[in-house]
């Protein structure tokens, strides 16, 4: 799919531009991998899980280089090494920040203890190379992580949690509506998605449009049914004039269905909501729920970009990764 699709940028919305934090911290000892942190290659350990043996002198950040001598540089390759099979696995990694060489031996099994996720490796891993096809922009504090806590319910019924949100490419938009502005570029942000929807869905990606409480939130989250009023005032409309399929929304659970016991993850005691700062926020996690995407705010656009509407730069510029290298 080529960058053709920002010719379906919208002609205008409320928004105007809002520039970004100038400051992150990625928590949990996790330092935001950066071009420089990437550049050697091989496959990015996310999250370590723990193992039988040798797993404590791996952590997060390494760059896995070999196992058992054979060179790995994406996640599928350790996934086939097999290394889950309780017999000893020679790891030589480069080592978090240092880049300085070490080799761990590790010996490891299937973990059963993160439902609904079976057999679970010890690491999740993504390919170093893929995670560093992200723009600078798009390396807030969750970048780099395997799908955070977090429980949303979907307008339509049903309760997701970060562990399911494995298994599926997802665009996944977080969102507030506290004032114009940020209501403005929500507005931008679904009807570029409504006009995505079609061609994401072609290639095997989730569009998720969240309403949840920012921490600048002014006003009370809406219900299914405001939700609904809120995308068909605002849906956008085809060449023959009717309005576009909605996208699918969420939202954070009420007191009564909240469940304290289904914020869940791939990663423990990390949650999307404290980690969120600033709305629209977007988190583009691939099939393996490694977060490959997460931006707050909006982008400003290059000049030679052929969208200078930052709310819709933005967006737009989610969507071709998502299509291109997702």
């Amino acid at each position: 799919m080529s960058r053709s699709f920002v010719t379906l940028a919208l002609a205008s919305v409320l928004a105007s531009g809002l520039g970004l934090l100038s400051c992150d911290k990625a928590g949990g000892g996790f330092k935001i991998p950066m071009n420089k942190d990437l550049k050697a290659g091989g496959v990015f350990i996310s999250y370590n899980l723990g193992c039988e043996k040798g797993c404590d002198q791996v952590q997060k950040g390494d760059l896995l280089q070999k196992i058992d001598g054979k060179p790995v540089k994406t996640g599928e390759d350790f996934d086939a090494a097999n290394v889950t099979d309780g017999k000893p696995h020679k790891l030589d990694l480069l080592a978090a920040g240092s880049m300085a060489p070490k080799t761990v031996e590790i010996t490891a099994t299937p973990k059963t203890n993160l439902p609904p996720l079976e057999n679970a490796p010890p690491f999740w891993t993504v390919g170093a190379e893929k995670l560093n096809a992200a723009p600078d922009w798009a390396r807030r504090r969750m970048f780099g992580h395997a799908s955070p806590m977090i429980q949303i319910v979907s307008i339509n019924g049903g309760i997701l949690d970060g562990r399911q949100l494995k298994g599926k490419k997802r665009l996944l938009v977080y969102w507030d509506w506290g004032d114009r502005v940020e209501e403005g570029n929500a507005v931008a942000f679904m009807q570029v998605l409504q006009k995505a929807q079609t061609d994401l869905q072609a290639k095997g990606v989730e569009i998720m449009f969240a309403h949840v409480p920012f921490p600048t939130a002014r006003k009370q989250p809406m219900n299914d049914s405001d939700l609904r009023a809120w995308s068909d005032k605002w849906a956008v409309k085809d060449a023959a004039g009717q309005k576009m399929p909605m996208i699918p929304f969420y939202r954070r659970p009420n007191k009564t269905e909240y469940n304290e016991a289904r914020e869940l993850g791939m990663e423990n005691a990390y949650t999307v909501m404290e980690n969120l700062g600033q709305s629209p926020a977007i988190l583009l996690l691939d099939e393996r729920g490694i977060v490959r995407w997460h931006s707050e705010g909006l982008a400003t656009p290059p000049g030679d970009a052929e969208v200078q509407k930052p709310e819709q730069y933005t967006i737009i510029e989610a969507v071709n990764f998502s299509l291109n290298e997702l």
